[in-house]
């Protein structure tokens, strides 16, 4: 729209007398504005999400904790997505779920990069969650540290996850149970809700393990796809660190 409008505004200013700062002004944002639109339109196209599944993780040996992961995959194509075709060429991957991309997440991706580019490194949800992780375990873990390291990675719901998992191998509490854990945490320890619960739920089912302990606010969401997938996994909401250390204890001593 803006490629379109650009012209008419400045054929249209050119008749108006205005300052020669307002119309530097007016010029300069309007061109800012217009390379910010410019993207999308030379991008044109179908964009879509495809979310796949990744083995879940025994980040550290014994641990019996599994880190879950979703592989997720932008694709554009000029054609509208054939999705059961896709799935066809691609039947070495166990695909979850295919989403057209929205321009609200197009937008947000562009302005991220423009914020990196003036200068503006607002941490990423990866990011963050190493700062929340390492503050809560106030101490090193080189099982924890290589994780946060990995370069190909990103989201923040591996903080639960990780916190257990060193915890356990600080030997602060034992765990005997193979049990799937996703869930942001704060610096405090307080479990934060995650998306792509589904696609998790499944991914720790394909594996075979009894529990998934998740964030108290996806627990509803969680015991929908149990349901209505008809599996076998028995889906547990915490509040918090403690909470998840107490039911992991739970399980140990009713196995």
């Amino acid at each position: 729209m803006l490629v379109i409008l650009w012209p008419f505004f400045l054929f249209g200013i050119r008749k108006i007398q205005i300052s020669r700062r307002t119309f530097l002004f007016s010029f300069i944002a309007s061109l800012f504005l217009l390379l910010y639109e410019l993207p999308i339109i030379l991008t044109e196209g179908n964009h879509y999400l495809v979310y796949s599944y990744i083995p879940p993780e025994e980040l550290v040996v014994n641990s019996r904790i599994y880190l879950l992961a979703v592989n997720s995959v932008q694709i554009k194509q000029e054609e509208i997505l054939e999705e059961q075709a896709f799935r066809d060429l691609n039947s070495g991957l166990l695909i979850f779920d295919i989403k057209e991309v929205s321009n609200f997440l197009r937008y947000a991706g562009k302005s991220t990069a423009i914020f990196k580019w003036i200068g503006l490194n607002l941490d990423d949800d990866f990011q963050q969650m190493s700062v929340n992780v390492k503050t809560y375990l106030d101490s090193t873990n080189p099982s924890v540290d290589e994780f946060l390291s990995r370069s190909n990675s990103g989201g923040n719901s591996a903080g639960l996850a990780l916190v257990l998992s060193s915890l356990i191998e600080q030997g602060k509490i034992k765990n005997d149970i193979p049990i799937g854990v996703t869930g942001a945490i704060n610096k405090s320890g307080k479990v934060i809700e995650i998306g792509l619960i589904k696609e998790k739920v499944l991914s720790a089912n394909n594996i075979g393990l009894p529990y998934i302990i998740l964030p108290i606010g996806n627990l509803e969401e969680g015991n929908e796809v149990v349901k209505s997938s008809n599996l076998s996994i028995e889906v547990i909401g915490v509040r918090n660190v403690d909470d998840a250390i107490q039911r992991i204890d739970e399980l140990n001593r009713d196995k």
